[in-house]
């Protein structure tokens, strides 16, 4: 029979490997190995028979150890003798998506994991908690196969039984997670991204099938399993029994009064439809709570209240739906945290935000501002807080780092040596640009590097997201919701640029080009627009002229104020470095009192902006006594942040006029000033 291994190493973690060789046990006496993979073009794909060989020697926790740590890999024969307690269903195809058959595993209630292999496909693996015979694992693993589309793959165990004394020797596996931290090879979640060594150990043993389980796998087609609901019975019931028991054993610390009162409230609910025995089950439930340490004078009264709720409520969970467990905290036992900023009111630590605007505006020269404030730790302007010193990672994909970014940085006084530039990935195919769809798990090792980065600058996320959809909004928050977890453990304010849409008279907050899940992911939403004033031309009529400065204004924040009063106007200058080079450079002009949807354009029919009926309040204070010379009102309006476009709409909204008396011009309200409301 299978035998654990028994030797250790002292130098890294050895709970890993024995985890690690106790879910792969196999034959204990012979292996798998070899010295490199070949690229075989004509294949498209990574072999390894050229130097595969199988070794008459132990395996020992030293091989495991070797495996994990990258030094050597290692192929495991699942059979030995004629048990096994895993199987593998091999899919050697290379246009799979890893993800998609996560998801129709899934939806078949299948306790499996997918993992991708060395070749690029994808290996299925099926674990069980006691060794059951070769034969009928290998059959079960070909209905399976079959039924997740895949009915020509290869399976492992490939013999029902191999007999040493003879000089067999079985067929090897090679294992997942060779070389664990820069693996290729790991296991996937149903959006395709990885799963960590220790996230796999976790699950797989979670989903070990009882050799109750195994034998009752049965497996159809979906349109069958739809069409024969099973009807409730004792077997399933002693089954879910078994699974409420695990659950209870294995509950965290402090939660494990509501892992029992839930099983218990089930139990009852099967109580309504089948005649389970009651004092049987009760005995098993108190043993279970025993165990935890609890106190058996509580047991009674919690069983009682939910075992006859249960009966009442009926309708029982069932067998399939058991695999999908609610995760739930009790909001008393979160701890408050204050919002992180690295610019107060406009990009937060540990979360996403977005900057959007037209081409041309200078989304790229803010961003390496930004930047360039964070490898100083210098203050953001007009009073807006200091930035944290950290360490910057740009992901940049339509400006040259050389001639665009890095004279940027520049002039506004960075710290270059405080800044990276992720250029792309290189793998044993070449080198290729980064895509966040599959490769957000490189990004997490690029930020487990260093504690000090602060900020990452995604420059366009369009650019990193592969084949995703833009426009569907379930693709893109598949995307970046890893992202937002990753912002959340490093602590890293992540911005994301984008463009706007090009149709007009649209607000702000729908404004940003691609699905809304972009702006619904972001916690706040920045855009950069021109800045436009109302002119009269000759003819009398009035016009939009650019100032030639640009707006930052704010479109959503979740996290505080809507900032419609906290836009900031800039222009863009541009300063000589020497040796040729000249660099654009932010000029920071003031605060000004305007709207993200005024900014764009955008203003609700029938009602004010904010801008605007504060515009129209103080043209009330300022003519109710009569006329009042138009520079003064000008220049008044100037000092309380009302600028001069919002001005003229709110004079024409509000039936002013101006007059030219003599050689001055004057504004007034016809009418009784004195009697307007202020």
């Amino acid at each position: 029979m299978t035998t654990r291994p028994t030797e250790t190493s002292s130098n890294h973690g050895s709970s890993t490997w024995e985890r690690f060789s106790l879910l792969f046990a196999g034959a204990a006496d012979h292996y798998g190995t070899y010295d490199e993979a070949v690229w075989n073009e004509q294949k498209g794909k990574f072999e390894i028979r050229a130097s595969a060989q199988t070794m008459d020697a132990p395996v020992t926790l030293d091989l495991w150890r070797m495996h994990l740590s990258g030094e050597q890999p290692l192929g495991i024969v699942p059979v030995d003798g004629d048990q096994c307690r895993w199987f593998a269903i091999d899919v050697d195809r290379y246009d799979l998506d890893h993800g998609e058959i996560v998801k129709e595993i899934g939806r078949k209630k299948l306790p499996l994991l997918v993992a991708k292999s060395k070749s690029g496909g994808a290996h299925v693996y099926g674990f069980l908690q006691e060794p059951e015979t070769a034969a009928e694992v290998r059959r079960k693993a070909k209905e399976i196969a079959a039924a997740i589309g895949h009915p020509d793959a290869e399976i492992f165990p490939k013999q029902d039984a191999v007999n040493r004394a003879a000089g067999d020797s079985g067929s090897w596996l090679n294992l997942p997670y060779h070389d664990a931290v820069n693996t290729t090879r790991y296991a996937v979640k149903e959006n395709g991204l990885a799963l960590d060594l220790n996230e796999f150990l976790a699950l797989a043993e979670r989903s070990a099938m009882s050799p109750d389980d195994f034998r009752a796998l049965k497996v159809a087609r979906r349109e069958t399993a739809e069409r024969t609901a099973a009807v409730p019975d004792m077997a399933e019931f002693g089954r879910m029994l078994d699974r409420w028991l695990r659950d209870i054993a294995n509950a965290a610390p402090g939660d494990a009064n509501n892992t029992l009162w839930h099983p218990i409230r089930d139990a009852g609910r099967w109580a309504s439809v089948i005649n389970i025995d009651e004092e049987t089950t009760r005995q098993r439930f108190r043993e279970a709570w025993l165990q935890r340490g609890k106190e058996d004078g509580e047991f009674d009264d919690v069983w009682r209240r939910n075992f006859e709720k249960g009966r009442r409520l009926g309708n029982p969970p069932r067998e399939k739906e058991a695999v999908a467990t609610p995760l739930i905290r009790l909001l008393a036992d979160v701890p408050m945290e204050p919002i992180e900023w690295l610019w107060p009111g406009r990009f937060a630590v540990g979360k996403i935000s977005m900057l959007a605007g037209h081409p041309g505006l200078g989304k790229s020269q803010l961003t390496m501002y930004m930047a360039a404030q964070v490898s100083r730790g210098r203050p953001w302007p007009f009073g807006e807080g200091k930035a944290p010193l950290g360490r910057v990672l740009v992901l940049s994909a339509e400006d040259d780092v050389a001639d665009t970014l890095r004279p940027r940085f520049e002039v506004a006084g960075g710290n270059s040596s405080m800044v990276e530039v992720l250029d792309g990935v290189r793998t044993d195919k070449g080198e290729r640009g980064l895509n966040l769809a599959d490769d957000v798990r490189l990004l997490d090792r690029v930020l487990s590097y260093r504690d000090d980065y602060r900020l990452v600058i995604i420059d366009p996320i369009s650019a990193y997201l592969g084949k995703t959809d833009t426009h569907t909004a379930s693709e893109v928050r598949n995307v970046l919701a890893p992202i937002q977890k990753l912002a959340e453990q490093h602590r890293v304010a992540v911005v994301c640029v984008s463009h706007l849409v090009k149709a007009a008279g649209t607000a702000a907050i729908n404004a940003v080009n691609g699905s809304g899940a972009f702006v619904a992911a972001a916690r706040i939403a920045c855009i950069v627009t021109k800045e436009m004033r109302d002119e009269e031309d000759e003819q009398g009529r009035t016009v939009k002229v650019e100032t030639g400065r640009r707006i930052i204004s704010i479109a959503k924040n979740n996290l505080g104020p809507d900032g419609s009063d906290r836009s900031l106007a800039y222009s863009v200058d541009s300063r000589n470095l020497g040796d040729g080079l000249e660099a654009p450079l932010i000029v920071w002009d003031e605060p000004v009192n305007m709207s993200a949807d005024e900014a764009v354009g955008f203003r609700e029919p029938g009602l004010p902006s904010k801008a605007n009926d504060k515009a129209m309040r103080f043209l009330r204070r300022m003519l109710r006594d009569g006329p009042a010379l138009s520079v003064d009102v000008e220049k008044a309006a100037e000092a309380e942040g009302i600028s001069l476009s919002t001005l003229k709409r709110a004079k024409k909204e509000l039936g002013a006029v101006s007059e030219k008396q003599a050689d001055r011009w004057v504004m007034y309200i016809p009418g009784r000033q004195a009697e307007l409301p202020l």
